[in-house]
């Protein structure tokens, strides 16, 4: 049996019926108070004197540096126990921001493989990710596309490190039967789930000024779902309406109601791909209208006019979701061809432990 620290996991769990892993998760906020603060703003970047020490390690190496530089008492518990519990360990995964200082990892765990997730980028990769590379055996990242025309496999080829393909997939509630009704009685024509970043709420108005009621947008978002409202005090574009927030019983509902699952990402410029939404449309049977992204990586999720459709500019979104709106049997096509994708190699628990394989595969 390999031990595994996946030191991000949360409250999910894995089931590891082939009986080779355990898996234990490891929280370094736990030793920090919410309120305990730096004794200056030193050194932190972006004015950040009103940085905590739980968000300096969140969100820059450069947290963990200077607590590890200045033997912060906190943080050297924190560390201390971190390598004697994992010490013996045959795999650690720092996915997103590593905690514990590169020199720590490079001195002290020594017979872990260590493998470091990059999972904001490009936004995060000389933030959060390239700093630490030098001290891990290899890496994972869940955008095939990395930015301008490079995938990021080639990215990791000019740093010299292995890295793997971890698609950013969490559990999916399957339907019990999916025959052809299944895909084609939807009685709802787009829908969109996610939160109010400043430029995705102007592309979700024109969405939504064409569609009316056929585009159906949910989310977490504040003032109890009326910020869309509130932009008008700042200067920016008012999206009036109020968006509900889902359960999660809620979103499967819905999603397995719907035609036409409609899909962006954070950056502006076709920069990373593969958010969650990617994967959740297909999963549930609607079909995906997705933005094209550097190098095309979308596609190698996905493949491009069969099982799921890219637009280059919003007007090309909206004349896609029209057409596939009424044109059943080629968005059924799509749908059922993303679908049995999804649920055929992108399901979480074979994903987690195909990449637990590889990782282990390096020592050797």
């Amino acid at each position: 049996m390999k031990k595994v620290c996946y030191a991000d996991m949360g409250k999910r769990t894995l089931s590891d019926d082939r009986g080779q892993y355990t898996v234990d998760t490891f929280d370094p906020f736990e030793y920090f108070s919410p309120n305990d603060r730096f004794a200056n703003a030193f050194l932190l970047t972006a004015g950040s004197s009103g940085w905590n020490k739980r968000a300096a390690l969140r969100y820059s190496v450069e947290g963990a540096d200077r607590l590890y530089r200045e033997r912060d008492p906190s943080y050297m518990r924190m560390a201390g126990d971190f390598i004697d519990r994992f010490r013996d360990y045959d795999l650690i995964v720092m996915p997103g921001c590593n905690f514990i200082h590169p020199e720590l990892l490079w001195r002290e765990l020594k017979k872990p493989v260590k493998i470091l997730g990059f999972i904001d980028d490009p936004h995060s990769t000389y933030v959060r990710g390239l700093p630490h590379l030098w001290a891990f055996d290899g890496a994972f990242y869940i955008s095939p596309s990395y930015i301008d025309d490079m995938l990021f496999s080639d990215a990791f080829a000019r740093w010299g490190k292995p890295a793997y393909w971890f698609p950013l997939t969490a559990p999916q509630q399957k339907p019990i039967e999916a025959d052809d009704a299944f895909f084609r009685n939807r009685d709802m024509t787009a829908v969109y789930v996610g939160g109010p970043y400043t430029s995705k709420v102007n592309r979700l108005i024109k969405l939504k000024r064409h569609f009316g009621n056929r585009f159906c947008v949910y989310g977490r978002w504040s003032f109890r779902g009326y910020s869309g409202f509130i932009r008008a005090l700042f200067g920016r574009p008012m999206y009036p309406y109020r968006v509900k927030s889902l359960t999660n019983e809620e979103r499967t509902n819905i999603y397995w109601r719907t035609k036409i699952g409609f899909n962006m990402h954070l950056s502006d410029e076709p920069f990373e791909c593969g958010n969650a939404r990617t994967y959740e449309v297909p999963a549930h049977g609607m079909a995906l209208i997705s933005d094209k992204r550097a190098a095309n990586g979308q596609s190698k999720i996905f493949e491009s006019n069969k099982e799921a459709l890219y637009y280059s500019s919003l007007s090309e979104a909206i004349d896609m979701i029209e057409h596939y709106a009424a044109h059943d049997d080629e968005r059924v096509a799509i749908a059922k061809a993303g679908f049995d994708r999804f649920w055929r190699d992108y399901q979480y628990e074979d994903n987690m432990f195909k990449f637990f394989d590889w990782a282990l595969s390096l020592r050797k």
